[in-house]
C-alpha cells in the first residue's frame, strides 16, 4: 500500500470517530429551521451526511470537513439564542413608558415639609447694646454737722422736699444753755466797755483800759454768734429739691458730726451714662437716639438721646463716657440706681432686603439661604404639557401669586430647595439684611431649613406643628420620619411581575 492511501485511511478513521460523536449530538437539530442550510457549502450537501434523517459514515473521504461545519452550525446557534435574549431584554426596557418611570421616581423620593415666604424692604439699624443704672446729675448726701440725740424727724423716704425744708431735728438743751451763758458775758463786757469810754473822756481812765474792754465785748460777741450758729446745725435742712431715697436716722439715735443721715436726688436731673468701646468713638454723635428698657417698669420701651461725650478714652478700660438724656415726662416715671438695657442706634439703612433671622443658616463661618425652586423634573413636564403662548393672554403671575399657590397646592406639587450662599448686612433682633445671593422674588425657607440638604425635594405647607417637630432634627432623622410617614399614607403598590424569557 502506498503513502498516499495510508494517509487516507487513518483520515478516514479519525473523521468517523468525530462524525460518531458530532451526529449523536445534532442528530435532532433542524439546519433548516435556523437558517443555517444556506451557509453549508452546496458540495457538503450532497453528501449523505448532510442528508436529512442520514446517520453514519457512507464515505470515507471529506469527514474532517463535515465535522467543521457542524461545529461551526453549533456555534451560530448558541450566538443567536444568547443575542435573542438580550435584544428581548433591551426592547422591553426601552418599551416602559417615560411617564411610568418618573412616577416611580417621584414615589421614591422624599418630600420634607418646610414653610416659605418672600422677602420685605424695609430700615433696619445697627445697635450697640449695654446695661446700665439710672444716675442724677443732682443727688447730695445730707450729713449731720452737730452732735446730739435725734428728737424728731420730719421727712421719709419717697418725701418730695424742697430746698430748705426741715428734715429732722437734734437736742438743743445743751446748745440753747451755753448761748445764754455767753449772753450774759456779751453784757457784762458791753457794761466794761462802757465805763472805759467814759473814764477815757473823762481824762481818769487809760486808752489801754479801753482797748482792752472793747476786745473782751467783741470775743463775746463772736462767741455768741458761733455758739448761735451749732445751735442752727442741730436742725437738718433739705440743701435741694428733690426726693429722699434713703433715710439714716430716727428719733432717739446719737448723732455724730459727719454720718450721713439723708440721700435726696433730683428726678429732673436723671440721665444714663454708658460706656461704648473706644472702636465705636467715630460713629458717635450728638443727638444719636437710643432705645432704653427699665426693668422696673416692665416692657415699655423710652427714648433717650445723646447728650454728651467724653472726648477722652478711659486707659484702663478702653471706653469712652457716654451721657444719655431724657425728656421730662420719661424723667417722672423713672427711679434712681434702676437697671436698664439701652440699646443706641449707630447706623441705618433704608430700604434694604430683610429676611428673618432664623431662615440664615450658618456653616463654616459661611452664612446661606434656602430658596425653594420648583422640581427640574416638574418644570420639564409642565413645559411640554403646555399649550402655545397666546399673544392676547394675561401677564405672567407674580411672585406673590406664586406663594399663594404653591401655599393652596403644597399637597400636589413638589419643589427642590437649593442651597444659596448669601452676604448679609445688618441685623437686629429678628431681621437680617441680605446684600447678594437673593432677590425679591426669591422663596426663603424660614422654618425647616434645618433638616434641608441642597437640593431637598421639599413641599411648602402651613403645618406649623409638623415643621416643628421636625426642625430640631438632622437631616437623616427629618428623611427618616418623612419616608415612614408617607409609607403610613400611601398604600404601597405590588411589585410588578417579571417575565423570564425561555
Amino acid at each position: 500500500m502506498n503513502s498516499t492511501g495510508c494517509v487516507s485511511g487513518r483520515e478516514t478513521i479519525l473523521s468517523a470517530k468525530w462524525s460518531h460523536n458530532w451526529s449523536n449530538s445534532l442528530r435532532q437539530i433542524d439546519l433548516d429551521r435556523f437558517g443555517i442550510l444556506p451557509l453549508i457549502p452546496r458540495k457538503a450537501l450532497h453528501s449523505e451526511r448532510m442528508r436529512p434523517g442520514s446517520v453514519g459514515i457512507k464515505r470515507k473521504h471529506g469527514g474532517f470537513m463535515r465535522n467543521c461545519v457542524y461545529v461551526f452550525a453549533v456555534w451560530l446557534v448558541l450566538a443567536g439564542t444568547g443575542c435573542g435574549v438580550r435584544s428581548a431584554n433591551v426592547s422591553a426596557e426601552a418599551d416602559k413608558p417615560v411617564a411610568s418611570q418618573t412616577a416611580k421616581k417621584r414615589e421614591d423620593t422624599v418630600v420634607i415639609p418646610v414653610q416659605a415666604e418672600l422677602p420685605r424692604r424695609g430700615d433696619i439699624s445697627s445697635h450697640f447694646e449695654t446695661t446700665t443704672r439710672v444716675d442724677a446729675e443732682n443727688r447730695v448726701q445730707v450729713v449731720a454737722e452737730g452732735v446730739g440725740e435725734c428728737v424728731k424727724v420730719l421727712a421719709q423716704e419717697g418725701d418730695r422736699v424742697k430746698a430748705g425744708q426741715i428734715l429732722a431735728e437734734l437736742d438743743k438743751t445743751e446748745a440753747l444753755a451755753m448761748i445764754g451763758q455767753t449772753e450774759v458775758h456779751v453784757r457784762q463786757s458791753k457794761t466794761a466797755l462802757d465805763i472805759a469810754e467814759k473814764s477815757l473822756a473823762e481824762g481818769i481812765g487809760a486808752k489801754a483800759e479801753r482797748d482792752n474792754a472793747q476786745f473782751a465785748h467783741e470775743q463775746a460777741l463772736a462767741t455768741l454768734n458761733m455758739q448761735k450758729v451749732n445751735l442752727d446745725r442741730l436742725t437738718i435742712k433739705a440743701p435741694i429739691s428733690g426726693i429722699i431715697t434713703r433715710k439714716n436716722i430716727q428719733e432717739g439715735q446719737v448723732v455724730a458730726t459727719g454720718v450721713p443721715v439723708f440721700s435726696i436726688v433730683d428726678p429732673a436731673s436723671f440721665m444714663l451714662v454708658i460706656a461704648p468701646p473706644e472702636k465705636e468713638l467715630a460713629r458717635l454723635q450728638v443727638g444719636q437716639i437710643a432705645k432704653v428698657k427699665v426693668d422696673a417698669l416692665g416692657e415699655e420701651e423710652f427714648e433717650a438721646t445723646v447728650r454728651r461725650i467724653n472726648p477722652g478714652v478711659d486707659p484702663l478700660t478702653g471706653t469712652v463716657k457716654v451721657t444719655l438724656d431724657f425728656d421730662p415726662g420719661t424723667r417722672e416715671k423713672l427711679r434712681e440706681a434702676a437697671f436698664c438695657r439701652v440699646r443706641l442706634v449707630m447706623e441705618t439703612h433704608a430700604n434694604a432686603l430683610l429676611v428673618p433671622k432664623d431662615a440664615v443658616v450658618e456653616e463654616n463661618a459661611r452664612k446661606y439661604l434656602f430658596i425653594v425652586e420648583p422640581a427640574q423634573e416638574e418644570s420639564e413636564s409642565e413645559a411640554a404639557d403646555k399649550p402655545a403662548e397666546n399673544p392676547a393672554a394675561p401677564p405672567a403671575e407674580t411672585a406673590e401669586d406664586s406663594l399663594s399657590d404653591a401655599t393652596d397646592e403644597a399637597s400636589d406639587r413638589v419643589y427642590v430647595a437649593t442651597r444659596v450662599e448669601v452676604q448679609t448686612g445688618l441685623e437686629d433682633a429678628n431681621s437680617v439684611e441680605i446684600l447678594s445671593g437673593a432677590n425679591d422674588n426669591s422663596l426663603i425657607v424660614t422654618l425647616g431649613q434645618h433638616t434641608l440638604k441642597s437640593g431637598s425635594h421639599v413641599r411648602m405647607t402651613n403645618a406649623t406643628d409638623e415643621i416643628l417637630s421636625k426642625a430640631g432634627l438632622s437631616a437623616e432623622e427629618a428623611l427618616k420620619i418623612a419616608k415612614e410617614k408617607r409609607a403610613n399614607e400611601e398604600p404601597s403598590a405590588a411589585p410588578a411581575s417579571k417575565k423570564r424569557l425561555r
